[in-house]
């Protein structure tokens, strides 16, 4: 029976004394992941030697021998952290080979060390659907309503997480496909969606949904939080509160984005039946335009709020939620290529070139006007449907019947 993982996240509420052990446990396995990473770059530098992976693992014994405050952390949870230092170098040298820019791999400070893994069943038991139990910590109280029942499926793994001063328990669950299937009637409607600057995105139904853009409505709060954080001493207690303040409030701004990307998500799945996205290469998108010294790049703030819009979007995170609901609903997701679907005209396939700044399209070839993304939603949903196996002048035809013809100012025998 076909299988499929999904991460299903809870909210901890660890009593006092269990949140100084797993501070203690989370600086643990920062000592243990940078001296794994030290081992590694001191024995090749100075004998030009590789470690592996089993070498570090069957070192770990002798380890807990000088240093038994390892052993309440569990050796599969040990072995974890371990095997998180061989993947970084894996990485590391794939992306040699492959002429990307590497990246050697980092030590890490305590403060950014934020999770450890349990890799199977061992050392951790949902007991209940509110608790969790953890060897040598006891049971903590936890949040959270997963869709499907942890029951339906097999735990897997288990991942403590500490984000913004608060902990979290991300259990990768194995769910029988059968039983993740959303069951929901075929509606029959299908939508192409342009993602746009004024409004998080457009859809050929001519529907407009806005963008909540949460770093912008915290922005003042976090402006005001990031200078009283400047203006505090290194190392200092105040700092340190300050530091906590401003990840609080980056924390409270993810958590918004969050819950709104899987509401509208789960909406656009339960709505339609064809999804039709534009295939965007958004680490182009935000590239800095700062230039170098030699060639100093142009409209640079201009630019930068741009970027800082399409980051707080989350479209790459929307897109994927789309993608793994809609495998779960039938709904078919389709991704087309980007280029021209705002230029050209849906009605007429006129090249009608455009700033970016001029937010309405006005073809001087047949006298289509429209919004220029809802423009841009019906080629892309054209698009889809050719892609899908649709005849070109059908899927036009069917895209073409649904346009609201009162909203143009096209001639009736275009």
């Amino acid at each position: 029976m076909p299988t499929s993982i999904r991460n299903i996240e809870f909210r901890l509420y660890p009593t006092k004394s269990q949140e100084h052990t797993l501070v203690g446990w989370l600086g643990l396995h920062c000592e243990l992941y940078n001296a794994a990473i030290q081992e590694r770059r001191d024995a090749y530098r100075k004998c030009g030697l590789s470690i592996s992976y089993n070498q570090q693992q069957n070192d770990l014994p002798v380890i807990k021998e000088y240093r038994p405050e390892l052993i309440p952390l569990g050796s599969h949870a040990l072995q974890e952290t371990v095997r998180r230092v061989d993947r970084a170098f894996r990485a590391f040298f794939r992306r040699i080979k492959s002429g990307d820019i590497p990246g050697y791999p980092r030590f890490k400070s305590k403060d950014r060390f934020d999770s450890f893994c349990y890799p199977d069943l061992a050392g951790w038991k949902i007991i209940r659907q509110n608790k969790l139990r953890i060897s040598n910590l006891g049971e903590l109280s936890m949040r959270g309503r997963p869709r499907i029942p942890l029951t339906a499926g097999t735990p897997k793994t288990l991942t403590i997480k500490r984000q913004a001063g608060k902990w979290f328990a991300i259990c990768a669950v194995e769910y029988p496909e059968a039983v993740l299937q959303r069951n929901q009637a075929y509606t029959g409607r299908m939508a192409g969606m342009d993602v746009g600057c004024s409004s998080l995105a457009v859809t050929s139904d001519e529907d407009y949904i806005d963008n909540p853009r949460n770093l912008k409505q915290a922005r003042e709060k976090l402006t005001a939080a990031q200078k009283a954080l400047s203006r505090k001493t290194r190392g200092s207690k105040r700092r340190a509160k300050a530091r906590r303040k401003v990840s609080a409030l980056h924390g409270q701004v993810a958590r918004k984005r969050k819950d709104f990307l899987h509401q509208l998500s789960a909406a656009i799945v339960f709505l339609y039946s064809v999804v039709a996205v534009e295939k965007l290469l958004l680490s182009n998108m935000t590239r800095s335009a700062r230039g170098t010294v030699e060639k100093p790049g142009r409209n640079v703030k201009q630019k930068a709020g741009l970027n800082r819009s399409l980051l707080d979007a989350s479209i790459g995170a929307l897109f994927s939620l789309i993608a793994y609901k809609a495998e779960e609903a039938g709904t078919r997701f389709v991704k087309v290529a980007p280029h021209h679907t705002s230029q050209n005209c849906f009605w007429c396939g006129h090249k009608v070139p455009k700033e970016l700044s001029v937010r309405v399209h006005i073809c001087p070839s047949c006298g289509f006007t429209q919004d220029r993304d809802y423009n841009a939603a019906l080629n892309i949903l054209a698009k889809g449907l050719v892609q899908t196996g649709w005849e070109p002048s059908e899927a036009w035809s069917r895209v073409a019947a649904a346009v609201k013809r009162e909203t143009t100012s096209m001639p009736l025998a275009a």
